[in-house]
């Protein structure tokens, strides 16, 4: 994926290496309906265009961002700046009744050459994202498949979580890859669920897919207390940021992206109402 930096106004320390994408929460939980999108105000109605706009400012060479079956999948595409790179998640914890259809709905609406998700985290199972992993990848790969034919399919990557290397967290994506319809493996990393060091899971993932590597969610909740137990040098998300950086330059893989997720400080999932979690991008954040 190229992503070449639109501005770049950040420091030279926080600039160097793979470009930063912003990320932003596009699910829906399925337990109580909490529709992030609404919540965070990230609408073309709403302040989407203004996320942007400040993403852009902030040194952001791209995104993550969400269509929805729920929402206007056009005007979502249209509220972003024209010629800036967003890797869409067609599914986000809210599996479409109809996936295949839904794909081909956005596959129609993307510009030539986009690059999309289909299905966000798939492994996480049903607690979170209300849907078995086997159910999720199945609908990914529906996805993929329908649109693979078209003329304008988007080109697709995965996104999963990779905190520890157990065989079970290789089983989706390695559906995924065999597909032959993947072109980057995406690695979801916390620090308050990390086992395995970055760097290992790195290259433990380059290695066994040989396919470009994409930090597809990483960020800092501060105050979460296994965060600074596990990693005590980390004081603040701008230190983690560099604990990042330094781990990609140290796996000396091919790395397309970072992306910082979430970019927004995050609405309580149970209460949105109750507040914010403090985990978004440590800049401005719109």
């Amino acid at each position: 994926m190229e992503l070449t930096p639109l501005h770049d106004q950040m420091a030279p320390d926080r600039h160097a290496g793979p470009p930063l994408l912003a990320g932003f929460e596009c699910g829906r939980l399925h337990w109580n309906g909490h529709d992030l999108l609404h919540s965070t105000g990230h609408l073309p109605d709403g302040r989407m265009q203004h996320h942007y706009g400040v993403a852009l400012a902030e040194g952001a060479a791209g995104a993550r961002d969400g269509l929805s079956w729920r929402h206007d999948i056009a005007a979502r595409i249209r509220a972003v700046p024209e010629g800036f790179p967003v890797i869409w998640d067609l599914a986000h914890f809210d599996l479409p009744p109809r996936p295949a259809q839904h794909a081909i709905a956005c596959a129609a609406a993307l510009p030539p050459g986009s690059w999309a998700i289909a299905v966000n985290e798939p492994s996480v199972g049903r607690r979170v994202a209300g849907v078995i992993r086997s159910r999720a990848v199945d609908a990914a790969l529906r996805m993929m498949t329908t649109v693979a034919m078209l003329p304008n399919r988007p080109r697709f990557a995965t996104c999963d979580p990779f905190h520890h290397l157990h065989p079970e967290v290789f089983r989706a994506t390695d559906r995924l890859v065999a597909s032959g319809l993947v072109e980057m493996v995406g690695v979801n990393y916390y620090p308050h669920h990390a086992v395995e060091p970055l760097h290992h899971v790195l290259r433990v993932v380059a290695e066994r897919w040989r396919l470009p590597v994409m930090i597809t969610e990483t960020g800092w909740h501060q105050g979460l207390r296994a965060a600074h137990q596990r990693f005590p040098h980390v004081q603040d998300r701008w230190d983690w940021l560099a604990h990042v950086r330094a781990e990609v330059a140290r796996a000396d893989v091919d790395v397309r992206g970072i992306c910082w997720y979430p970019w927004l400080d995050m609405p309580d999932w149970q209460d949105p109402g109750r507040g914010r979690w403090p985990c978004g991008w440590p800049g401005r954040q719109g």
